[in-house]
């Protein structure tokens, strides 16, 4: 539990120096989310703070309210959100918060636990209230500890008087990522040193000499047909199905987010979430034949 304060306590006393009332608004509707969820159920919670144009992951990208009207009942399961770290843009209309969740089952004999990583982004809407565009999780097993450690950031707020776009890096990023040096050399150029990575089945990835070193087994293989991205003033976020060989393993399919973030004339990537799309059937190894004496 110290650990967790600790992390929480680094993650928002860098935005709190710049702190506006839209940060706390959406603060406020993280923790609101997350006392829903726990009190009433996910369903409940999802569709009063998803925005209509909320995108959520099943695995594929799905229309959140849509989905959530689809299932009848309420999960057989509580779901906790701690939400550990948060920062919105300079004009206060776009934030996010990255946290950990906790799956619990409400009776006796249902579903098994499960812990994981959420990245929420928020967008304030035309009736000043703020609404969830964006929700990834990642599940990983509860024995593997963190990779790194919370890196406390120095606060920036840049309100982009120069019009500078993500859409530029995020693009270099991509094709960074399909070269020889894969996502390892693209993260190495584009990473924050404050960065936070959440991939499936693995525990939270702390730092930018962490996450290079994580992805550093993969490489893109196709360029994305469509990316979604938005941005607004000095933050930014861009998502898209993403397919990577990886060097350990074999190919790999998913959703990636990358949060952007405008530091002195430069975007840099302060959080990332790759969520793998599970039971994707892996390549087996293929070896040449043996030739045999006659």
């Amino acid at each position: 539990m110290k650990s967790l304060l600790t992390i929480l306590t680094i993650g928002l006393a860098s935005t709190f120096a710049f702190a506006q009332p839209e940060f706390q608004q959406m603060i406020d509707a993280d923790k609101s989310l997350a006392s829903y969820a726990a009190e009433v159920g996910a369903k409940t919670a999802y569709l009063k703070y998803l925005g209509d144009d909320g995108v959520i992951f099943k695995p594929e990208a799905t229309n959140g309210k849509d989905w959530w009207n689809l299932q009848k009942e309420e999960p057989p399961v509580v779901l906790k959100r701690t939400m550990e770290l948060a920062d919105i843009s300079a004009n206060g209309l776009l934030g996010y918060t990255v946290g950990s969740w906790e799956q619990t089952p409400k009776k006796k004999g249902g579903p098994e636990r499960k812990i994981g990583q959420y990245i929420t982004v928020w967008s304030k809407k035309p009736d000043g209230k703020f609404y969830a565009i964006i929700d990834v999780m990642t599940e990983y097993d509860e024995a593997a500890p963190p990779v790194g450690k919370a890196i406390a950031s120095k606060a920036t707020r840049d309100i982009n008087k120069r019009r500078w776009s993500a859409a530029d890096p995020s693009m270099k990023f991509l094709r960074m990522s399909m070269d020889r040096g894969g996502l390892g050399n693209a993260f190495d150029e584009w990473a924050a040193e404050d960065i936070r990575l959440i991939i499936e089945e693995n525990p939270p990835i702390y730092g930018k000499k962490h996450a290079v070193k994580a992805m550093n087994k993969y490489l893109s293989v196709a360029f994305p047909r469509k990316v979604a991205l938005l941005e607004s003033a000095d933050l930014a976020y861009a998502w898209n199905q993403c397919e990577y060989a990886n060097s350990q393993e074999g190919m790999e399919k998913g959703t990636c987010l990358n949060i952007w973030k405008l530091r002195k004339k430069k975007w840099y990537i302060t959080s990332s979430a790759f969520a793998r799309i599970p039971n994707m059937v892996k390549p087996s190894l293929k070896t040449a034949p043996t030739s045999r004496g006659n």
